[in-house]
């Protein structure tokens, strides 16, 4: 029945356990959680052994960062991680002083993300505490975060995304507590630490920005009052953003214009723009891996493999949004619903139609659009506990502890993977000398990433190659993703004619072009692994190329890299 318009509107939503905030010690128990949790994750990354995780993305950064840690007087800055830079940098020439991997900031680089991680438990653990008034509830909610399967394994590994979103879940829950009593004061505040977040990192500002500006318009008060805010959160963002430009000055790499830090337009004119069939199971395979898993599966042949492991996620998170949204809607007329649903729902419905145009599958696209999850779970536990305690902290903890368990388990498959490459390039060095060889490959494993950093590696290497041999220059790679990743709008025979032209080329110049495992590829495997960034008449014309127009020689099988095949060309018939 609808509420009687005679009868006061309830403003105590059902999720509140208790009025009293959980009692005393709320600050003790959060600097507890991120000590806990920091302790915790550290133990994690030294077993694992393998800072770059689940994507190779975080090496090329690591080469990226290097000059903020040695020279950041004249390092340049990256306007689409305009903050990451400098600040992990100096960071990372701390952790130099501190004899914390000095020297290789790309496992400097775990460290410093599972401090953020860690301080992102601890403002979840003080929101959870505000919004349930329960102390176990705030802790379990704690666990249940850290064990979801893509915040483990960022928590954990040298990807660079795990700053900002920090950042950004911080400014959400901020809005859900105080976008029920807006003011212009707490409206800046919500807007200065959004937008640091997104300068961390620039895409993560278009997911939460309409959800933001959605709470604001659905706030308590006056439409005027509710335009006025809106103002504010729009004009103290940009207000960050040029005062921060001012303050750079002439640091190389700082952009004259503030639209250009607003739209940096990173990755829309590449091939992981754009809308197709094959997105719409990597978003369901990103979706689900958020909680079980925590896999980057960017091959479509992949999926079927961790079929269960999905469906299983999956029948989790349908019964989590169901159950959240019938609490929600029993609970419609307080306004910190409405609030909450506009933050953490409008993020995820933004986040995931963006998602599905570029890499839905990506951890790094999905970690900040899903939180929804965690939010759901503490207030569907808090809302049975106030009736049965002990059995909804009980099933809470032990499905939590049981994610955890179960996603530890997954980076099994993977530990150890820092002390195998090191061991592998060595013997790649041995068969495929680097100062006279091209590497051909698909372009996402993690062959290049490991190559690119260990052997100081610039994609623009091409530009101002000599002849062989090059010592100076060991990182030489011809990708199947290049081309269709940088010139997405190239047609399948054109990106084809492109690569056969920069083989022949390279072997021009006197240097050997060995394959790895794509030589070895069937056209249905090429097609399913270039399904991210390519469709079928691109793969095809690769493969058509490859395979007509040179022969393979084996050279040698390593146990970690797969087998490596030197190209010869085939003489045109006469």
């Amino acid at each position: 029945m609808l509420a009687s318009p005679l009868l006061p509107v309830p403003t105590t939503p059902t999720w509140q356990v208790s009025n009293g905030q959980g009692g005393s010690g709320g600050t003790f128990n959060a600097v507890l959680v991120w000590l806990l949790s920091f302790c915790g994750l550290v133990g994690l990354i030294l077993w694992y052994d393998n800072a770059q995780g689940i994507t190779g993305n975080g090496i090329f950064k690591a080469l990226q960062l290097k000059p903020w840690v040695q020279t950041p007087a004249t390092a340049s800055l990256d306007a689409s991680n305009y903050l990451y830079f400098p600040i992990v940098g100096r960071l990372c020439a701390l952790l130099d002083v501190l004899g914390v991997f000095p020297g290789d900031p790309r496992r400097q680089m775990a460290v410093i993300h599972a401090a953020s991680a860690a301080a992102c438990l601890s403002v979840l653990y003080l929101f959870a505490r505000r919004l349930t008034g329960d102390r176990a509830i705030a802790w379990l909610a704690t666990l249940f975060h850290l064990a979801g399967g893509f915040f483990l394994n960022l928590a954990i590994s040298n990807e660079d995304i795990m700053p900002s979103y920090t950042l950004m879940f911080a400014a959400m829950v901020l809005a859900v507590l105080w976008f029920v009593r807006p003011t212009v004061r707490r409206v800046a505040i919500v807007s200065a630490i959004f937008t640091l977040a997104w300068l961390f990192e620039w895409r993560l500002m278009f997911p939460t920005l309409p959800a933001m500006l959605l709470a604001l318009a659905i706030a308590p008060g006056r439409p005027r009052a509710r335009l006025g805010w809106i103002a504010t959160f729009l004009l103290t963002s940009m207000a960050v953003v040029a005062v921060l430009q001012l303050l750079w000055g002439s640091q190389p790499g700082n952009p004259y214009r503030l639209v250009d830090l607003v739209w940096t337009a990173k990755g829309v004119e590449t091939g992981w723009a754009g809308f197709a069939a094959a997105k719409w199971w990597f978003l369901w395979a990103g979706i689900s891996e958020t909680l079980l898993g925590g896999r980057n599966l960017g091959d479509l042949a992949s999926l079927p493999l961790y079929a269960r492991e999905m469906g299983a996620a999956t029948v989790v998170i349908v019964c989590l949004a169901i159950a959240a949204l019938l609490l929600f809607w029993r609970n419609r007329s307080v306004p910190q619903t409405r609030i909450l649903v506009a933050v953490f729902g409008g993020t995820f419905v933004a986040g995931e139609v963006m998602n599905v145009y570029s890499q839905p599958q990506d951890p790094q696209m999905q970690i900040n659009v899903m939180p929804w999850l965690t939010i759901a779970a503490i207030l569907l536990v808090a809302h049975a506990a106030r009736t049965h305690r002990r059995a909804a902290l009980s099933t809470f903890a032990c499905v939590s502890a049981g994610i955890l368990a179960y996603n530890v388990h997954a980076l099994a498959a993977t530990r150890g993977e820092d002390t195998r490459w090191r061991a592998t390039l060595e013997r790649i060095e041995q068969h495929v000398p680097p100062a006279r060889s091209f590497l051909l490959v698909h372009g996402f494993e993690g062959l290049v990433s490991q190559t690119y950093y260990h052997w100081n590696g610039d994609w623009k290497f091409f530009d101002t190659l000599g002849p062989a041999p090059t010592p100076a220059t060991k990182f030489k790679v011809l990708a199947l993703v290049s081309g269709a990743v940088n010139r997405p709008r190239l047609t399948g025979p054109e990106l084809a004619a492109e690569l056969e032209q920069q083989i022949l080329q390279a072997m021009a110049l006197g240097y050997d072009v060995v394959a790895a495992d794509v030589w070895n590829w069937s056209r249905e495997k090429m097609e399913s692994a270039l399904s991210t960034v390519a469709d079928k008449s691109k793969s095809d014309a690769l493969y058509e190329m490859l395979h007509t127009k040179f022969t393979g020689t084996p050279v040698y099988v390593d146990p970690v890299a797969g087998p490596f095949v030197r190209l010869t060309p085939i003489a045109p018939r006469q």
